[in-house]
């Protein structure tokens, strides 16, 4: 499965003192919607965490998704994960001789870093979908809505500096365009060759974003 990506705002602190600095943040929020780009709502259901933790992943903290830049990992007891009822809870015991870490709890105290972020996949068969919404003239209301009922694996969650576009798997926005339909129903006139036309300027289009995001 594809790995995908989930920001959260001005969910983040740091918290203890220069010898014993932690940093504490919320990762995911539960029942919230948010908009997946141009492709899709999307809501995290309570409890979709239960299974992985339950599981004992290994899980790192990392600044800004950065793997060389490790600021904690669960199975060294540096990082603690818990799930309440709000969301994705995540604690991270910064190692005050590390200077690449102490770094970014100063950013976090002063500020400067002030969101955080995951990293994870959807277990197979456990999202639910809901079609977009249209309204007059056949006029699209609503993207179609994703709720994420389990996650499969999760890979690291932490400190960013600000909420970048949100990266959402092949598979769902293939699942979304589906569902979606176009912004403006065709109308009982137009050809099967103009409906066939605009069914491959989307695949087309989802090939484009394909393209951008694994570069």
């Amino acid at each position: 499965m594809e790995t995908e990506r989930r920001y959260a705002e001005l969910i983040l602190r740091a918290a203890g003192d220069e010898n014993k600095p932690k940093i504490e943040g919320e990762a995911a929020v539960f029942n919230t919607e948010t908009s997946v780009g141009s492709w899709f709502r999307e809501k995290i259901r309570p409890g979709a965490f239960t299974r992985v933790l339950s599981e004992s992943p290994d899980v790192i903290a990392a600044f800004n998704h950065d793997w060389n830049y490790v600021l904690g990992r669960t199975t060294a007891g540096t990082l603690k994960l818990e799930e309440t009822r709000s969301g994705l809870n995540y604690v991270i015991y910064i190692n005050p001789n590390d200077p690449q870490a102490m770094s970014v709890y100063e950013k976090v105290k002063r500020g400067d870093v002030s969101q955080s972020s995951f990293a994870f996949t959807v277990r197979k068969g456990k999202e639910e979908w809901t079609n977009a919404e249209k309204g007059g003239e056949g006029k699209l209301v609503k993207l179609p809505l994703r709720e994420i009922v389990e996650i499969d694996q999760l890979f690291d969650v932490g400190p960013v500096p600000f909420a970048q576009y949100p990266e959402a798997s092949a598979e769902a926005r293939s699942k979304s365009e589906e569902i979606q339909p176009d912004e403006i129903t065709p109308a009982a006139s137009d050809g099967a060759e103009e409906v066939k036309a605009r069914q491959q300027a989307r695949l087309r289009r989802i090939e484009l974003e394909n393209i951008s995001i694994h570069q």
